[in-house]
């Protein structure tokens, strides 16, 4: 484990105590949270990223804090590491939504101007759907799999009503670091911090649409109406996106993250639990499909008269 002394001699800090050794620490400047890197070429990518999003002043984010030589990283003997602030105060969406808005057209447009060398987007096809439920281990319980094949029909009609939608396959896509839950907004100061995961980054808006999906579940169809609506008064957010989110909704991504999971299941019950995780998102993913084409039908209509 890293020397808590090494890494208070290299930022600073008089006081250090671990709260959980080798991830948070308590200082005379509040709590801190390590980011552990494997790939450095990955470290930097995310150091420009919360950077450009910083300059923007989109809101607050998990940046990197610096060195006592003004560095964004830090080689220690275990490797590469980033320390961060600890926001822990959930911020509350309600009525807030346009600050959400803001935050979520600023990360796609910052999206737009990262750069990534190992980037590629997830591909979904008819086929990818079909070969997805074969030569399944025999851990995954004999109904489950039963199960998941006729499920693997609505897949498909999912997949083919998403490519159906008039979506352009030209445009340019972000490149993003996946907002991840609702739970990583935070609030400090009265304003909206973001902690963002240090995921692999991400081509597209598959993420986001994630995200939403989660947003309606827990907040519900009218505060979600709410950000739609904030999200379209962005300046660069145009029904090209909102028919990109929308198209990413109908994709049947929950199924296809499903199977993978259960090619390394343990047990039958374990199979099982996954397969009721995937109908409660699939739900999700019909509620959000549902909330976004409402919002744009109301929206026709108000354009028509």
């Amino acid at each position: 484990m890293v020397e808590l002394e090494q890494i208070k001699g290299a930022y600073g800090f008089s006081v250090g105590e671990w709260i959980v050794p080798g991830e948070t620490f308590r200082t005379e400047k509040g709590v801190k949270t390590i980011k552990w890197w494997e790939n450095h070429h990955t470290m930097n990518w995310h150091i420009q990223w919360r950077e450009a999003l910083d300059n923007k002043g989109i809101c607050l984010t998990n940046r990197m804090i610096r060195t006592k030589d003004h560095e964004m990283s830090f080689l220690c003997t275990k490797g590469w590491l980033t320390l961060h602030d600890e926001v822990t105060s959930l911020f509350s969406y309600q009525g807030r939504e346009e600050e959400l808005a803001s935050l979520i057209a600023g990360v796609i447009n910052t999206g737009y101007t990262m750069d990534w060398r190992d980037a590629k987007g997830t591909h979904l096809s008819e086929e990818v759907i079909k070969h997805a439920v074969v030569d399944l281990p025999e851990t995954v319980d004999p109904i489950v799999q039963s199960i998941l094949k006729k499920t693997m029909d609505e897949a498909i009609t999912r997949f083919k009503k998403a490519e159906r939608l008039p979506v352009s396959s030209l445009e340019k896509c972000p490149i993003i670091d996946p907002l991840g839950s609702v739970k990583n907004g935070k609030e400090i100061f009265g304003q909206l911090f973001w902690s963002f995961l240090g995921q692999t980054p991400e081509v597209g808006y598959r993420s986001i649409t994630f995200f939403l999906r989660e947003y309606v579940s827990v907040y519900g169809k009218e505060s979600t109406n709410r950000l739609l609506t904030a999200l379209k008064e962005e300046e660069s957010f145009d029904d090209a996106i909102m028919m990109r989110l929308l198209k990413e909704a109908v994709l049947p991504w929950e199924f296809i993250k499903t199977v993978e999971k259960l090619r390394y299941v343990k047990t039958k019950e374990e199979s099982t639990r996954l397969l009721e995780e995937m109908y409660d998102t699939w739900e999700q993913s019909r509620a959000l499909v549902t909330t976004i084409s409402t919002w744009l039908d109301g929206k026709r209509e108000k354009v028509a008269n």
